[in-house]
């Protein structure tokens, strides 16, 4: 595939389950940067009625983890071409930005920062008084969180009691937490 140019046409829509499978090629490119290679048939037809312990149960539950309050989850797209994604999930006044992809052929085009811009638009939209994040200390991610006016936190802010437990995920040794305040 030739690379994309910045003028190419960029659009973002919200998540709906007729998008299963393109959200699921999303993340088959994002494993495979990782080195990790699934097969297209691997991936199941549907969201599977996983536990919380299982890999990736939020993104098999995402109407319950994202789709609810002042959450979402959008996908972003190079013409028709889907390019990634965005998730938050409400935590009860506070949104946790718990998902950001680019596909690495799509990355420095703005697509990130307009999945970014979408979310925090959506939140000034809703009664959330923070968007919060954990990104590696060392990354491109917290390069443009940066950009978009996330600011370092010594730690998650008070709204987010039970972080570890709302979101079923503990971050890295390399990982710092981000904020960026609406109120």
């Amino acid at each position: 595939m030739n690379r994309p140019q910045p003028s190419q046409p960029i659009s973002i829509t919200p998540y709906a389950p007729n998008l299963w499978h393109t959200l699921m090629e999303l993340r088959r490119y994002q494993l495979a940067e990782e080195g990790i290679i699934v097969p297209t048939d691997e991936f199941s037809d549907q969201p599977q009625d996983v536990g919380r312990d299982e890999y990736e149960w939020d993104y098999h539950h995402i109407a319950e983890i994202y789709l609810r309050g002042a959450g979402g989850f959008w996908l972003a797209w190079c013409e028709s071409d889907p390019a990634g994604h965005i998730g938050a999930q409400d935590l009860g006044g506070a949104i946790e930005l718990r998902h950001m992809y680019v596909r690495a052929e799509y990355r420095r085009l703005g697509i990130g920062s307009a999945l970014v811009q979408v979310l925090l638009d959506h939140c000034r939209t809703q009664p959330v008084k923070a968007v919060e994040l954990w990104t590696a200390e060392d990354g491109l991610g917290r390069i443009l969180y940066e950009r978009m006016g996330f600011k370092a936190a010594n730690g998650p802010g008070k709204e987010y009691s039970n972080l570890d437990y709302k979101t079923n995920f503990t971050p890295g040794d390399d990982e710092i937490r981000m904020r960026f305040d609406l109120m």
